[in-house]
């Protein structure tokens, strides 16, 4: 098939949506369909359509980097008319953006995938319900990532919707590579050519305990577009915790620095890396500001953490870094919030607590340290759940959905 895969989030800032569109479309490239991405921001590169300059908008207790307007819909238009996609897979199709835009126009079979949950429901979709509705129904498939995110979406657009969930390039996020150690060693970073771009991706690496593992995998969307990082050099004695994410109040990074000094108070040896927020100069005790990694470098991330503690307030639908730590091996302590239910079962593949309770959650994270029985059962479901979600598995079933929408539309069209 020829298929355009449409993000409306720009292609220059990390995030989970992005992370499906591009781990999703290498996966369809190698089994041989033809895949285009459009969004805003982005390079010129090959099996990519910029659709213009991006500008930041307060969303969902967030900050989305979108475009929109006349010119940006001039352009969609202009690159919808001229290619012959046979199947637009939309992502957030009804917020205003390109993805939206891309919908309003588009002559193929459109699949919709909602990414959204929001516990308390929807003010956008409630008062733009009446001129939404006209462009759902111009989907000819709906699909969500979880539950969650159908609950939201069903509220004010009813309909059937197939849960199509995020999934987790297995290839890449494995126990099995390099760690953070191992890339602040000088010699392993000459001899690797670690931290780069794409080619880091290559070759088999020896891992801590001295497994050997491939970092061979899907690509996932955003290489390249952030400078070299400069590593700091770690402690090879500490117990790291780790946080990956941008620093916004939904995601609970502050309840965590809350927790962590609980927890060193009987544990000094435990410290917190922190990917994704810069930590704007402020100096944490026990506290190591990674800021953001190249998709590249995030295996790595993982696989140097013993507990990966993901303390949401809510308002996610999935979680696709606790995919992403799962794979690596690496135990969970996360918000107990729908989204997260969706993946993570209490006491099976990780441990949830109330979100924004600060000393539940040290209480949690401490367990975890000093029970290395519990954290390695926690670590071994966590690696079969991954696989469940691995997109080599996933990817089957997005092709069924593209196949239902063809034929939907083809009756549509009857």
């Amino acid at each position: 098939m020829n298929i355009c895969l449409v993000s409306p989030y720009s292609w220059d800032v990390p995030g989970g949506v992005n992370r499906h569109v591009g781990q999703l479309a290498a996966c369809l490239r190698e089994r041989g369909h033809r895949v285009t991405v459009l969004a805003p921001g982005g390079g010129a590169k090959e099996g990519f359509y910029s659709a213009g300059r991006s500008f930041p908008v307060p969303a969902n207790r967030s900050v989305a980097n979108i475009c929109f307007g006349p010119g940006v819909a001039a352009r969609v238009r202009r690159f919808l008319a001229s290619a012959d996609f046979d199947l637009l897979h939309l992502h957030e199709p009804l917020i205003p953006s390109v993805s939206m835009l891309a919908l309003l126009y588009s002559r193929a079979a459109n699949v919709g995938t909602f990414h959204a949950a929001r516990e308390g429901g929807s003010l956008g979709y409630f008062l733009a319900r009446p001129v939404l509705k006209p462009l759902a129904e111009r989907l000819h498939l709906r699909t969500a990532v979880s539950r969650a995110a159908v609950e939201l979406v069903s509220r004010y657009f009813p309909g059937e919707y197939r849960i199509l969930p995020n999934g987790v390039d297995t290839r890449r996020f494995n126990p099995r590579g390099v760690n953070l150690f191992q890339l602040t060693e000088k010699a392993h970073l000459t001899e690797r050519g670690f931290p780069g771009a794409a080619a880091g991706e290559g070759g088999s690496t020896a891992s801590r305990d001295g497994g050997k593992g491939g970092e061979k995998g899907f690509a996932g969307g955003m290489e390249g577009c952030l400078p070299e990082p400069k590593l700091p050099q770690l402690d090879g004695d500490a117990f790291y915790l780790l946080f990956v994410g941008r620093e916004e109040p939904r995601k609970g990074l502050q309840v965590l620095l809350e927790a962590l000094p609980r927890v060193r108070r009987n544990h000094p040896e435990v410290r917190l890396l922190v990917v994704g927020a810069e930590g704007g100069g402020r100096k944490v005790e026990g506290v190591t500001w990674l800021g953001r990694l190249p998709d590249e470098l995030l295996p790595a991330a993982y696989r140097t953490a013993r507990i990966m503690v993901v303390p949401s307030l809510g308002q996610e639908s999935f979680g696709i870094i606790l995919l992403e730590a799962m794979a690596c091996g690496v135990p969970v302590v996360a918000s107990d919030i729908p989204g997260y239910r969706y993946v993570v079962r209490e006491g099976v593949e990780g441990l949830l607590v109330p979100p924004g309770d600060a000393e539940a959650l040290a209480s949690s994270i401490a367990a975890l340290v000093t029970d290395e029985g519990l954290r390695s059962r926690l670590a071994e479901a966590g690696r079969r759940r991954a696989e469940e979600y691995s997109w080599e598995k996933l990817v089957t079933s997005v092709e069924e959905a593209y196949g239902e929408a063809l034929r939907v539309k083809a009756s549509r069209c009857a």
